[in-house]
């Protein structure tokens, strides 16, 4: 058996590292700024709503739903409600 570490911790977000997949929960309101990766990411929205910028694609992504973000594209979220949803990297 093996502790699950917390990799990132901020107000209202708390991710964990599950290998090649992050365990993210986050509080309604909770704002993950703009960023990029050098790989692509794919995102299952688990449970709630959020606001997503995708590139310059603005919408709105309840769950249950999959998200694939290309490498080096600008991303950002906003938790409309508390979410969970798991990120591969």
């Amino acid at each position: 058996m093996k502790k699950i570490k917390i990799v990132e911790q901020f107000k209202g977000c708390i991710a964990y590292d599950c290998d090649s997949v992050l365990f993210v929960r986050l509080e309604k309101g909770t704002i993950v700024s703009d960023h990029t990766h050098d790989y692509e990411e794919i995102i299952f929205l688990m449970e709630g709503e959020a606001n997503a910028i995708i590139g310059d694609k603005t919408q709105i992504i309840k769950s249950p739903v999959k998200v694939v973000i290309p490498p080096n594209v600008y991303h950002k979220f906003t938790a409309i409600t508390d979410l969970i949803g798991l990120e591969i990297k």
